[in-house]
């Protein structure tokens, strides 16, 4: 399970060089975000997509070019479910390290595709 999900996640990555639709299309209907003591449901794609607008503009503005995996622990729950806990590396155009932050997703298989379900960022 865990080069599929690895798969998924460096898909996922990929996802924020293209914008906040793309993103969008890795997150279950409804899904739940969780970050910075704020819990949001969005209940459609467009509510995923209008969550990630600004959060994206943020990262680019920190000079975000993309991220890579530091570590990946997963957690099966059950067939269709699974806990995985990432922690990211967010680099620059020429690779520097610009933060590192840790999120841990639930995921829930739809249809045979993982769809991130939750959300949760590890507030510091």
């Amino acid at each position: 399970m865990s080069d599929d999900l690895r798969k998924f996640f460096q898909s996922y990555d990929v996802a924020f060089t293209k914008g906040p639709s793309t993103i969008a299309e890795f997150y279950y209907e409804p899904c739940i975000t969780a970050r910075t003591a704020v819990a949001r449901l969005n209940v459609t794609r467009k509510d995923t997509e209008a969550f990630f607008g600004p959060v994206l503009e943020k990262y680019r503005a920190q000079g975000f070019a993309r991220a890579d995996i530091v570590s990946l622990e997963s957690q099966p729950l059950g067939i269709n479910s699974v806990l995985a806990t990432i922690r990211w590396a967010y680099k620059d155009t020429s690779d520097k390290t610009l933060w590192e932050w840790t999120f841990s997703y639930n995921l829930y298989k739809s249809n045979g595709a993982w769809k991130i379900l939750l959300q949760t960022m590890h507030d510091s």
